[in-house]
């Protein structure tokens, strides 16, 4: 009896559930202050799958090692006529064209885009079925792929394949191929029509109304966001060429916020702390950037990821080198639900020198 009362004392405290919850934020807080905050492209390897040809920067297997979890993030690179046709069931993909010019079928619906665009797969109740086509087969017509994971999750979202690609010579794989009949019937199932003129009667009417003016924006908004058709602006930051914004009503969709920002030879972009977890791909140059005063340097192909810290994180991009620099920029649009201050502060500490010039703006003090 003696020695049973001593080795109970000998154990260590036990921990609660609540003691199990502080240590998970821990753990995640750690995971996060140190994680990778720069991904190189050559050290992504390019594959061949039924789907494509192309990299995966960002997904699952890799969200363990980030500070900032949670993208699916791929390049690809097709010279031959199409890709694989396949499905996103949920949709909510954005991508941004690289190089080249062609047209994606989604739904029997053709839409053309070349070097420059931006495509954009809305949610929709059903899949959004489709095949992208290059319309100079034998020359390069490149994608950078965008997808956020809590985004996808929650609609349910899941990808089918149905054909292959022509360059995939492996074995067909019945698991992802999964049946046409893989949505249940409840997907099909629709109620009567409900019209809300004028004031709701009631909150859950308002829904309704609400829902009712989504599914007429999404018929009549673009798509496919064109370069020529997106002014570029001279802000705090530098030159910004938006193509999804809070502001910009026209389009599909604004869960994640997309822009290319471009930076003059021997310039900077202006100094600013947020929430993190932005993603930037260098498209073209060569510079560097201050994360939390540390420096990353970048070459095209490489990939920029904002960490995610409770006090927020402060960026500045520099180009080094004696081109433009071109970064394709994005993050989730929390600002509906969360706030723009997402917890941190989002604060402008120091504009770019192009928009002090313009607006007479005082210059920073020397560091």
């Amino acid at each position: 009896m003696q020695r049973e009362v001593e080795r109970l004392k000998e154990r260590g405290p036990q921990l609660d559930i609540n003691d199990y919850l502080y240590k998970f934020g821990i753990e995640r807080a750690k995971q996060r202050a140190q994680g990778r905050v720069l991904i190189r492209g050559e050290e992504v390897p390019w594959e061949q799958s039924r789907h494509g040809y192309g990299k995966q920067y960002m997904n699952h297997t890799n969200w363990h090692e980030l500070a900032a979890p949670g993208w699916k993030i791929s390049i690809t690179n097709q010279q031959v006529i199409r890709r694989g046709r396949h499905t996103h069931k949920g949709g909510g993909r954005i991508l941004y064209v690289l190089e080249g010019r062609g047209y994606t079928v989604n739904n029997e619906v053709r839409m053309d885009w070349q070097k420059g665009d931006l495509e954009i797969l809305p949610v929709t109740p059903f899949e959004n079925s489709h095949e992208h086509v290059n319309l100079d087969p034998g020359n390069p017509c490149g994608m950078f792929v965008i997808g956020y994971w809590p985004f996808m999750e929650v609609v349910a979202y899941e990808t089918r394949q149905e054909t292959d690609s022509p360059d995939w010579k492996g074995p067909g794989n019945d698991e992802v191929y999964r049946p046409k009949d893989f949505l249940p019937e409840a997907a099909y199932l629709r109620g009567y029509d409900i019209e809300v003129p004028g004031r709701p009667a009631t909150l859950l009417d308002s829904l309704y109304r609400t829902r009712n003016q989504q599914r007429e924006r999404i018929a009549r908004s673009r798509w496919v966001v064109r370069e020529q058709d997106q002014p570029v602006e001279c802000n705090r930051m530098g030159f910004y060429r938006w193509y999804v914004h809070p502001d910009l009503e026209d389009v599909v969709m604004h869960h994640i916020l997309f822009w290319v920002h471009d930076i003059p030879p021997g310039s900077r972009s202006g100094l600013q702390k947020h929430q993190g977890g932005r993603i930037h791909y260098v498209v073209e140059g060569e510079g560097y950037s201050t994360v939390d005063g540390k420096r990353y340097d970048w070459v095209p192909g490489d990939m920029l990821i904002l960490p995610i810290n409770s006090g927020g994180c402060t960026v500045q991009h520099f180009n080094a080198g004696s081109r433009p620099a071109r970064l394709a920029c994005a993050e989730p649009n929390w600002t509906p639900i969360l706030g723009v201050d997402m917890a941190c502060g989002f604060e402008q500490l120091e504009d770019c020198p192009e928009y002090q010039a313009r607006t007479g703006a005082p210059l920073p003090p020397e560091k």
